[in-house]
């Protein structure tokens, strides 16, 4: 099995050790490529950098179909041109944000996101003992506001969540890993989108960059 995880902004510094990313998500046996998308944001913090990613991230899943992968996650928790991948290929595609709100509804009542504010995306780079500091502190207070589970708001989180579990004693969750895990389960039982659900788009002339 192929997967393929886009990440869906031009900055490549996120993915320095694809195994430990993909953790105990995938099956050893199985293939997990990530790839950028060719245009578009250096970080996504707004609508505005969703909708310029959006259109590239529909790209790569069409190419990612056509060179044989089995299945696509895209890595970012604001699912930036994931229902229009859904619709563009027949493979599975699931989205890091849609993953860790449906997996946190089977563990917990009270669900909060949680971000490394002050921090901008860029930052987690630079500094992610930092980045799980200011975790640390924002997910104790959504936990004294009454959170039972806790979701990273970010996949340029990944990797920090056990760590924090151990801190905070609640579901922590990733949800680039739960995307891949998802993704993986739905090969291997065979099923995808439905096209009812998310129908092919018309055949018309559309112009995007090679």
């Amino acid at each position: 099995m192929k997967l393929l995880v886009i990440i869906p902004i031009i900055t490549k510094e996120f993915v320095k050790d694809p195994d430990k990313r993909v953790g105990t998500y995938v099956r050893p046996e199985n293939k997990v490529d990530f790839a950028n998308i060719d245009y578009g944001p250096a970080s996504i913090e707004s609508k505005y950098d969703h909708d310029m990613a959006a259109p590239f991230v529909v790209k790569k899943a069409e190419w990612a179909e056509k060179n044989g992968y089995d299945a696509i996650v895209v890595s970012c928790m604001m699912d930036p041109g994931v229902e229009a991948a859904k619709q563009a290929v027949n493979i599975p595609v699931v989205g890091s944000g849609e993953a860790g709100r449906q997996v946190a509804g089977l563990l917990g009542k009270n669900v909060k996101t949680v971000h490394a504010r002050p921090l901008t995306v860029l930052q987690l780079i630079e500094d992610p003992e930092k980045a799980f500091e200011c975790l640390l502190i924002n997910g104790k207070k959504a936990i004294e506001d009454g959170a039972d589970v806790l979701i990273l708001g970010c996949t340029g989180l990944t990797g920090l969540a056990k760590r924090l579990q151990n801190e905070l004693k609640v579901p922590i969750l990733e949800g680039e890993g739960l995307a891949l895990n998802l993704a993986q389960t739905m090969v291997d039982i065979g099923i995808s989108q439905s096209k009812k659900a998310y129908p092919k788009p018309a055949e018309k002339k559309r112009i995007l960059p090679d």
